[in-house]
């Protein structure tokens, strides 16, 4: 003979009722203020020239000047490269630098830093170049937009028409940090770095 279970008839807890919640709008509504702030961690820094469409501002001290870079022109992703000073003289990398500027500007309207290389003029005059220094110079005060005129090859700059909030850089980064964070794997400081070794037809 199978016992039958024994099955009682439970009140329920009118309070433990999930549409309850419902009953006292004014906290709901109190409650659903309240937000939960998520703090990204920083791990890719690019360096480049900002884009043509966004406006960007370059922070007042943060800046490596007579800085030697070199860009792989020929890699998939046309990386920069930072050359130490000891190694400004070799003779694969010699003629192939180029001196610049490290900037950290930020963009607008996604905020993003990034390091650009601006070109030092020096003796040279080249137009492009020239109108990015003085978008850098200008960038420094003001919301500032460079774009390339293929009509007279060189850029145009411009400044922002309504920015009005004063740019807001990483409390918790160093200009040293992110310099490390943007040339991460790309620092040549001797002749064996892949990308001289490339340059030598040296095959691993």
């Amino acid at each position: 003979m199978n016992d039958k279970p024994d099955l009682k008839v439970v009140e329920s807890d009118e309070t433990a009722m999930p549409n309850n919640v419902f009953d006292d709008l004014d906290a709901l509504r109190k409650a659903q203020k309240v937000t939960i702030k998520r703090k990204s961690l920083v791990v890719n820094i690019s360096v480049g020239r900002p884009g043509a469409n966004t406006f960007f501002r370059a922070h007042p001290s943060w800046a490596l000047d007579d800085a030697a870079v070199i860009r792989d022109k020929d890699g998939t992703d046309r990386a920069f490269y930072y050359v130490v000073p000891a190694m400004k003289k070799h003779p694969k990398l010699e003629p192939r630098l180029r001196l610049v500027t490290l900037a950290v500007v930020i963009t607008w309207p996604a905020d993003v830093v990034m390091v650009w290389p601006v070109p030092v003029v020096g003796d040279r005059d080249f137009k492009p170049w020239k109108s990015a220094r003085a978008a850098y110079e200008h960038s420094l005060e003001h919301w500032t937009q460079m774009a390339w005129d293929e009509g007279q090859s060189d850029y145009t700059v411009e400044g922002a028409e309504g920015i009005d909030h004063a740019p807001t850089w990483p409390a918790d980064l160093t200009f040293e940090q992110i310099l490390k964070l943007a040339f991460d794997g790309r620092v040549i400081d001797n002749e064996d770095h892949p990308y001289v070794r490339q340059l030598r037809g040296l095959v691993e």
